[in-house]
């Protein structure tokens, strides 16, 4: 593939929300490290923010994933939509491209609204201890250890960076890099007890 194609194919792994070493990045689209940590800049340039994760199991990762490109939202599928009626009775000689270019963006846009559930604007406005404790080790970029209660309702002890905060249908949640996980997850903040910095 070329440049354009391979610095693509890299933002559209680093818009999953999840995080990826160099290595893992070069092995997936199959390019140097080097050549990633240039579509890094690259990217950057662009107005695209690429966090770094430092340490052993650090990695490139994206926050603010949905608002990095403007998407067609419901309202404009629903207008296609009915452009494409239009165009059908209307017996539009291009009506199977303009089919296939609809689909296209329908597809797009039922990926934003999958994504959408998980990765939302920032919105916190509880003041609690455990809200500024996460929001000072985000500031200063520092590991907090915390009891997590599971689905199961166990406790275990995770140690975690937090990166945003966010709320989600009146709940809200921590974006963090967990050690024990070796990934970035989201974490209810009702869940956590935070035993120290």
């Amino acid at each position: 593939m070329g440049k354009i194609s391979n610095a693509i194919q890299m933002l559209n792994y680093l818009n999953t929300g999840n995080k990826y070493s160099v290595r893992e990045l070069s092995e997936k689209i199959g390019i140097t490290e080097r050549m990633i940590r240039y579509y890094k800049v690259e990217l950057e340039q662009a107005g695209i923010p690429i966090e770094t994760f430092m340490g052993p199991n650090g990695g490139y990762y994206i926050l603010n994933v949905k608002g990095q490109f403007n998407h067609f939202n419901k309202y404009d599928i629903e207008l296609l939509e009915n452009v494409n009626l239009i165009l059908e009775n209307l017996g539009y000689e291009d009506i199977i491209k303009f089919r296939k270019l609809f689909s296209k963006i329908k597809f797009a846009s039922d990926i934003e609204e999958e994504k959408s559930k998980y990765f939302l604007d920032d919105g916190v406005d509880d003041k609690s201890e455990l809200y500024f404790s996460l929001n000072d080790a985000i500031l200063h970029k520092t590991p907090l250890k915390i009891l997590y209660r599971n689905l199961k309702q166990e406790w275990q002890e995770r140690i975690i960076h937090p990166l945003q905060i966010f709320n989600y249908g009146n709940k809200f949640y921590v974006t963090a890099y967990c050690e024990l996980r070796d990934d970035i997850r989201h974490f209810e903040i009702s869940r956590i007890k935070l035993i120290s910095k």
